[in-house]
């Protein structure tokens, strides 16, 4: 009998179609649960923020003082809050992001796009993202209008090296 698990693997490497991701430096990210690739970027833009001298906030809840896991907003940057998505580059170079909603009380979606060897990032107030100022949003359930996805091409976002830049003057054009 052959050996199953070489079998499947052979199997599996028939199918790979994400092979730009195969030894890329950000690579890894393709290996963790989705749920986590939010983590993920939610972590960095703490990070970044803090590296950067931004100051930056999560929801707290008031019992315990611990940051809350379940919020309508996922961080405060510069006085506002995000909704913030992260999504992995797909197979036809472009970000979906998932999950944004419009009944949540943030003031701007923060979407943070990784790619093979890049970051890119946009910004948007929610007026924006309701008015499909940010791009068209699709709802992601037939019938349903809970949940969106937001698609993305890397052309029409930032780099990461712009982040300070974009993020201090889309807070300073939030206030006026």
């Amino acid at each position: 009998m052959p050996d199953p698990i070489t079998l499947f693997a052979e199997t599996l490497s028939e199918f790979n179609d994400d092979s730009k991701w195969d030894g890329a430096v950000l690579g890894k990210i393709k290996t963790i649960s989705n749920t986590k690739v939010g983590s993920v970027g939610q972590r960095f833009i703490e990070k970044l923020c803090s590296q950067l001298s931004i100051p930056y906030s999560f929801p707290i809840n008031p019992t315990t003082g611990e940051p809350l896991t379940q919020s309508p907003w996922d961080i405060e940057i510069l006085d506002i809050k995000f909704e913030l998505k992260t999504a992995t580059e797909d197979i036809n170079g472009k970000y979906q992001f998932n999950h944004i909603r419009y009944h949540r009380t943030y003031e701007g979606l923060l979407c943070l796009g990784v790619s093979p060897a890049n970051l890119h990032f946009g910004v948007w107030s929610k007026a924006d993202v309701t008015t499909n100022k940010a791009g068209k949003l699709v709802s992601m359930e037939k019938s349903a209008n809970a949940s969106y996805k937001l698609t993305k091409d890397p052309r029409h976002l930032h780099e990461i090296s712009e982040f300070q830049t974009i993020i201090t003057q889309f807070a300073h054009d939030f206030i006026k």
